[in-house]
């Protein structure tokens, strides 16, 4: 039986990954806060292919302006952004109404720059490259917690 369906329809197509970086998934929302464009876009892929919905911003000002509208349950977040202090941003993300959990993901392996992370209101504090298993199960807790 066909259920009015004809053959070749766009919706049983499989997923692109045009798709993926267009179309609202239904799970929590992610920003993801990264001035390297090709950053961004591959952290927000990973988020996407494990079921979130995720935004990329490449400054910590335009962060603020699609938080403020999106509202995500998370921010990603590198630690070099080309406007802002960025544990100015963190607290701001975290000084919010519902505010999300805050996740730096980073290159800097000094111990001053996690301890300033997270007096600021950083929830978590990952290194570049991060393994796609821990960011994913990071962002997941903090999502899905209490």
């Amino acid at each position: 039986m066909n259920h009015g369906k004809t053959p070749g329809d766009p919706a049983d197509a499989p997923l692109t990954a045009t798709d993926l970086a267009a179309r609202p998934l239904g799970g929590s929302r992610v920003l993801v806060l990264e001035s390297d464009p090709d950053g961004a876009a591959s952290l927000a892929a990973v988020l996407r292919l494990s079921g979130f919905d995720a935004d990329e911003a490449h400054s910590g000002a335009e962060a603020l302006r699609v938080a403020a509208k999106t509202r995500p349950r998370a921010v990603l977040m590198d630690l070099s952004l080309p406007d802002a202090d960025p544990l100015r941003v963190i607290r701001q993300f975290r000084a919010a109404p519902s505010p999300p959990a805050v996740v730096v993901v980073t290159g800097d392996t000094s111990p001053a720059a996690r301890a300033a992370a997270t007096a600021a209101g950083a929830a978590g504090y990952l290194l570049k490259p991060a393994d796609p298993q821990a960011l994913v199960g990071l962002v997941h807790r903090l999502c899905h917690s209490a």
